[in-house]
């Protein structure tokens, strides 16, 4: 079997990562190696190819083979309440203190897979705004991989998915259907709007925000997809798209990049290790 690791700048690895681009408009090719190498050798043994080479053949003869690569890239995780210790900080320690000038609080989870982490953030923040009269909320859930979009937005779940829900919020914000598991409320799901979005693409926030600034950004265990550069850009871009005093959430084994540092303050009064900064003024 050829070693992926030896492909060239203009061999089959990034050919294979061209055909994503073109056919997909998502350019991994910048994203970090070792990462991609090892998934894209997994999709090539899982289809019994033998080497980048006849995979790339195959890829280009089978369009939808295309869509699997692209999940296997992805490979989305995501569940309710992950780390439930963060999210409690969340609601005690950073959303009574968020400003939300414009009366609403606008949320962006970024990487949001099939929406699991996005409908517990407009959980939470359903929950502030009862406690808040006047206060609405908003938010915006991207991904790249759009079948784990169109998950999300069915918002239908199974038991076993839903079990870290507190008992309080999965009355409120889940609706049983029998076998067919449980379904986000129309009143959460109608404050949570799904689209596909890259990154490190070409536009900044997803066309689908009407406008590009935001309180609150989630991009937990999204970073470490990236090179140190590309790692950089990607805190600098959520940056731009953050109010002054905003809160960015990332994940608890990921670090800002040291470039990064000066527009972010550890967010005051939240656990260390949480993965909680607030935005620096401009």
């Amino acid at each position: 079997m050829r070693d992926p690791g030896t492909a060239g700048p203009d061999g089959a690895f990034h050919r294979i990562l061209s055909v994503v681009a073109d056919r997909r408009g998502i350019d991994f090719r910048d994203y970090r190696p070792e990462t991609l190498r090892s998934r894209l050798e997994a999709r090539m043994r899982a289809v019994g190819c033998v080497d980048l080479a006849a995979y790339h053949a195959r890829l280009t003869a089978e369009r939808d083979e295309v869509d699997r690569l692209l999940e296997s890239l992805v490979v989305p995780v995501t569940e309710f309440f992950r780390d439930g210790w963060v999210f409690r900080e969340l609601a005690e320690r950073v959303l009574p203190t968020l400003p939300a000038a414009s009366g609403i609080l606008r949320a962006w989870v970024v990487g949001t897979a099939t929406g699991e982490e996005a409908y517990t953030v407009a959980m939470l923040l359903a929950e502030a705004a009862a406690r808040h009269r006047g206060r609405g909320f908003e938010v915006l859930a991207s991904d790249l991989d759009q079948r784990s979009l169109e998950v999300a937005r069915r918002g239908l779940y199974s038991d076993a998915a839903v079990q870290a829900v507190p008992p309080d919020l999965r009355k409120l914000y889940l609706r049983s259907e029998g076998p067919d598991g449980w379904r986000v409320v129309d009143p959460i799901r109608g404050r949570v709007h799904f689209a596909q979005h890259d990154l490190m693409g070409a536009r900044l926030a997803p066309r689908e925000a009407i406008v590009a600034a935001f309180d609150l950004v989630f991009c937990r265990n999204v970073l470490l997809y990236f090179d140190a550069s590309l790692r950089t850009k990607a805190v600098e871009r959520l940056a731009a798209v953050l109010e002054p005093g905003g809160a960015l959430v990332i994940g608890m084994t990921e670090a800002l990049p040291e470039g990064s540092t000066g527009r972010f303050t550890t967010y005051p009064g939240v656990r260390p290790g949480a993965g909680v900064f607030r935005r620096a003024s401009r």
